[in-house]
């Protein structure tokens, strides 16, 4: 990169306030190099889905965002390709289309990702899963580098996306100590159900917002950032069985609560009367793989809001999700469902905000106990 676009970006960085600063905001996350070549990916709805409001103001903030690229491409150097549109996958975390649309024209999605060295997906229904995994056969961050936005709106540059990356990263680093050798983490929520997930035989991993072409270990992150996951241990090993067992409560619309009963690291039964337990278990039926407890997590972005949009809620405290783990660190991928219209990964945020929030404890095969978060606070740092 040349002195002139150094000098441009850094300028850029330290003029950021509470204002959000698209320029500043790119060479904070991704640190664009004159080699890179970045594509933003949008969905459009295909024949089950609804092209809401929100879904429309989503596509005019993806053009913003690549003029606003084209207009740093052209002072640093780096090149951007034309916006890439595919229909809606079935369900959050499906597997992507072959074909999408690009400049009117049909072409193959995969194609044309292989092009790209930065991806941006601000999509509505969630393809991280995807995502995650392609980033990872095309190599590491020096490679291809993706960033996955479900949900993306225009209030979120107000919130989550002023957070500071450098506190996020420092932030994540504690979680991850935290997690380190943890054998069960005891989550129990306001409502005074009692859920302990099995940590056993597992790492976390963190997505602290920072995406430079540096970057060590997953060259993925979604935006907004912040947040350490893992998945619990879900009885791959032969005679040992996942101890992951317990109460979780969903909550719905005009106060509706139903509970997932957990054993063995499996969603058995719905528990409840209204209509939420029904679609609950509508879901769940239509594939067994969906009942597997595939993620539990600790949001930690300091502007996040609770919004009722997953994608910012999550990184605003404790979540977990359940079906597809393998993108996580678990062993349950697409193979594991019946169909690929079948495939899901649904994350349910509890932060201190949301209707139901939690008090969560790790437990050490030592006899260590360490309180994290209390009543939807962390205990960690002030």
């Amino acid at each position: 990169m040349g002195n002139a676009a150094t000098l441009y970006l850094r300028e850029r960085s330290l003029t950021m306030t509470k204002t959000f600063d698209f320029h500043a905001f790119v060479d904070e996350v991704f640190a664009p190099r004159q080699c890179d070549v970045f594509l933003i990916l949008v969905d459009e709805p295909n024949p089950e889905t609804d092209y809401n409001p929100a879904w429309r103001e989503r596509h005019k903030l993806a053009s913003e965002w690549s003029d606003n690229l084209a207009d740093i491409a052209n002072t640093v150097g780096f090149t951007l390709l034309p916006m890439l549109t595919f229909k809606a996958v079935s369900d959050s975390n499906a597997e992507l289309p072959e074909k999408a649309i690009q400049v009117g024209e049909t072409v193959t999605l995969r194609d044309e990702l292989e092009k790209a060295t930065v991806v941006i997906a601000m999509t509505e229904v969630s393809v991280t899963g995807p995502l995650m995994q392609i980033a990872r056969k095309r190599g590491d961050a020096s490679e291809f580098r993706v960033a996955s936005m479900p949900l993306a709106n225009r209030s979120m540059e107000s919130t989550c996306l002023l957070a500071d990356h450098r506190r996020m990263v420092e932030r994540g680093n504690v979680l991850l100590d935290y997690l380190r050798g943890a054998e069960t983490a005891v989550v129990e929520f306001t409502t005074g159900d009692i859920c302990e997930f099995d940590l056993r035989f597992r790492q976390a991993g963190a997505d602290n917002g920072y995406l430079h072409a540096d970057k060590q270990g997953e060259a993925f992150i979604n935006l907004p950032s912040g947040e350490v996951w893992i998945v619990p241990y879900e009885g791959e090993i032969p005679g040992e069985k996942s101890r992951t067992e317990g109460v979780i409560p969903v909550y719905g619309d005009d106060g509706q609560i139903a509970r997932f009963v957990v054993n063995e690291n499996r969603v058995v039964k719905v528990e409840g009367e209204d209509q939420l337990t029904i679609d609950l278990r509508e879901e769940l039926a239509l594939d067994p793989a969906r009942r597997n407890v595939g993620e539990i997590a600790f949001g930690y972005n300091e502007a996040a809001v609770v919004s009722g949009l997953f994608i910012e809620d999550e990184k605003a405290g404790f979540h977990w999700g359940y079906g597809r783990s393998e993108f996580l660190g678990g062993t349950v991928g697409p193979e594991s469902f019946r169909h690929p219209d079948t495939v899901l990964h649904r994350d349910l945020p509890y932060a201190k905000d949301c209707p139901i929030t939690v008090s969560v404890a790790l437990r050490y095969p030592s006899g260590k106990v360490a309180h994290i978060i209390e009543s939807g606070e962390y205990l960690l740092w002030d």
